[in-house]
């Protein structure tokens, strides 16, 4: 599995933070390169910082940088661990557990290593080229709507990497939205930032509501005490009629009173059958269904014949999918 499945990590130091939480105990780190069966010691020193591109979910910043020794280049995440409260420091241990156990998943951004040196979290993962935030808009700056191929090969990724998460680790992501979904020109889609996830205990999450409000299911803003992998697939579904019009669905939202009063009271924003096929519609549809019972978990997306059609059936259609959607996705990334 080039080398994923040798990932290892001791985060022991990280939980003595809750004692001590102002220091944290430096620990070398190593890296893992996918096709590379070297594995490489490396400290701060062996970075080389060559663009800042975002910040991090809890903080600090995500910066390209260049392993000196192998010439890898990454994203690597860096968080001042003794500077963040004991809620923040969770996200962080959390997250990483999740990236590391999700390793044999393809549809979720790999991870590379992390290191703790003078208080600071770096944590080195795969860099993609483009959110899927950014990817939506520049195509509808050119005037183009996305192409039924293109969407539906983002959608088979998500449910996919979604699915997994739910499936092998009992996990719901709880933070759905386009600009967690990353894109490259390799043709792959991933899914990334887990500091939000919960664990499931008897399907249902139990523990603090947290996540981007516009993108969370009735049932979470409701208030109400229990909430399962079902508000991730409402979140989904916001997604996929945000990339399918151009915009995010919902409009004239002033307070968070017109939010509570047009998701949770209003009627759903399905995608109108005006310019994708009637199974695009359908499948996209299904996802904004407001009565739990009533709306599908991931696993039944799986079965609907959009999904279906547009997931690979072997290998073979796999590379050849990656292929058309990384030189659709290029004529982007060159403006």
């Amino acid at each position: 599995m080039d080398g994923r499945t040798n990932l290892k990590l001791d985060l022991t130091k990280v939980n003595r933070l809750r004692a001590e939480p102002k220091y944290l105990e430096p620990m070398p780190g190593q890296l893992n390169f996918p096709n590379d069966p070297n594995t490489y010691n490396f400290s701060a020193n062996d970075l080389i910082e060559e663009d800042c591109i975002g910040t991090g979910s809890y903080g600090g910043v995500v910066a390209r940088m260049v392993h000196k020794n192998s010439g890898n280049v990454m994203a690597v995440k860096r968080v001042r661990a003794h500077e963040i409260d004991t809620t923040l420091r969770r996200q962080m241990l959390r997250e990483l557990t999740i990236i590391i156990q999700s390793q044999n998943c393809e549809d979720v951004v790999r991870f590379y290593g992390a290191l703790f040196q003078d208080g600071d979290c770096w944590i080195c993962m795969e860099l993609m080229d483009y959110s899927l935030d950014k990817f939506y808009r520049q195509a509808y700056k050119r005037n183009q709507r996305l192409p039924e191929d293109i969407v539906g090969f983002i959608s088979t990724a998500v449910v996919r990497a979604l699915e997994y998460l739910k499936a092998k680790l009992n996990i719901i992501h709880r933070d759905v939205k386009p600009s967690n979904i990353l894109l490259d020109r390799k043709g792959f889609v991933k899914i990334c930032d887990f500091g939000i996830s919960g664990f499931l205990v008897d399907s249902i999450a139990r523990t603090q509501d947290v996540g981007c409000q516009i993108y969370m299911a009735p049932e979470r803003l409701a208030e109400r005490t229990v909430y399962g992998i079902k508000s991730d697939v409402w979140s989904f579904g916001i997604t996929l009629v945000e990339i399918c019009i151009g915009h995010f669905p919902y409009t004239g939202w002033n307070s968070v009173f017109d939010q509570l009063q047009a998701v949770v009271h209003g009627d759903p924003p399905f995608l109108q059958a005006d310019y994708y096929s009637t199974d695009l519609v359908n499948f996209v549809n299904k996802c904004l269904i407001k009565e739990t019972d009533s709306r599908p978990k991931f696993c039944d997306l799986m079965t609907d014949p959009f999904f279906q059609k547009h997931n690979a059936s072997d290998s073979a259609q796999m590379t050849e999918k990656r292929k058309s959607f990384g030189n659709y996705l290029a004529q982007f990334l060159e403006e």
